[in-house]
């Protein structure tokens, strides 16, 4: 190693023992990154330095009250597999074993910066074998759960706030993003590198459709006369999904004119029901008459459910022009009574 290094790596490296916010940043000619095992699966992902690159670390613990944000974009699925690495170090540069580090994971939306999803969490630790300046440099992942989801462009925090061993958390820096992020409590919070994190998504929770009928047989039922029935929609899909459903108010049968309050909807929860109230006007001509209505599942059309229908339409209205009915209406409710 040249003196001109040897002199960098020195000021880097006592830069960090002056204070805990600032970073030990160690100029080097950069050469091609660490493998970390790239995939192509979907997420997100910023890969750390590779040590003989021009690395950085930072720290992210509530015992110094400092916690390092980043942002991640164009993510529409939700966020379940995590990893990230760092260093666990007393400082200024010592190794600590990081077992039994507690991590508070947030995930902030990208407009407002409000948290949206939160987790404390004990994650598996796994030493990578690189080191940097003598320190080990581990992987730390988990399986969230419940996934984060609906977060498509936000921020993340990643900040040890427990340690049975008394260790700090050093968030390894990455130069794949847009090479910036905030260490919050910092005096100088504006970092120009990102930090190393990746997460996958996974397909969201599949929602499956039940229909439960109620009073949808009308029987017998006079010409032009309106009956109700109602219908409950129910998601009995995964668990965590949500059902978004219509019914299909084009297809429904002829005899007669019908309307769903309401005819769609979105967000049924997994084991939740909603209820359609239904009316239908009937037509005038008499004859038994059945069809059916079906409700799709709006993100599935192959799910769905049919709901079977039936009416008896006997006889044609009386004229309540007919002179004697006018004068004598005990004897159209004795015709009435007659013909059900």
């Amino acid at each position: 190693m040249s003196l001109k290094k040897e002199i960098l790596i020195a000021i880097g490296i006592t830069i960090l023992f002056l204070g805990v916010g600032i970073q030990p940043v160690i100029a080097v000619d950069v050469s091609n990154k660490i493998n970390m095992n790239r995939d192509n699966l979907g997420g997100f992902e910023q890969l750390p330095y590779g040590p003989d690159e021009s690395w950085i670390f930072r720290i992210s613990d509530a015992d110094v009250s400092l916690r390092v944000w980043d942002q991640y974009w164009e993510v529409d699925d939700p966020i379940c597999p995590i990893k990230w690495w760092g260093l666990s170090l007393v400082h200024p540069w010592t190794s600590c074993d990081p077992e039994g580090m507690v991590f508070e994971i947030i995930f902030w939306d990208q407009l407002l910066g409000n948290p949206v999803c939160t987790y404390h969490i004990t994650p598996y630790e796994m030493p990578t074998g690189i080191y940097y300046n003598g320190a080990e440099m581990f992987q730390w992942e988990i399986e969230l759960d419940p996934c984060c989801m609906q977060i498509p462009d936000g921020w993340i925090s990643i900040q040890s706030i427990e340690s049975p061993n008394n260790c700090w958390f050093y968030w390894a820096g990455s130069g794949d993003g847009d090479l910036y992020c905030y260490q919050e409590g910092a005096r100088n919070p504006d970092g120009d590198s990102d930090c190393a994190f990746k997460f996958q998504t996974c397909d969201p929770p599949f929602p499956r459709i039940y229909c439960d009928p109620i009073g949808m047989d009308f029987r017998k039922a006079r010409p032009g006369t309106t009956v109700n029935g109602q219908i409950y929609v129910c998601n009995c899909g995964e668990p965590g999904s949500y059902l978004n459903w219509y019914v299909d108010t084009e297809a429904v049968p002829a005899w007669g004119t019908w309307t769903f309050t309401p005819a769609s909807g979105t967000g049924v929860a997994e084991g939740d029901c909603i209820l359609i109230d239904v009316t239908c006007v009937l037509t005038d001509e008499m004859g038994e008459y059945s069809g059916a209505i079906t409700v799709y599942n709006a993100d599935d059309l192959k799910d769905f459910c049919e709901i079977n229908s039936s009416v008896e339409i006997f006889r044609t209205r009386i004229s309540s022009n007919l002179w004697f009915l006018e004068h004598f209406p005990l004897l159209e409710r004795l015709l009435t009574f007659l013909l059900l």
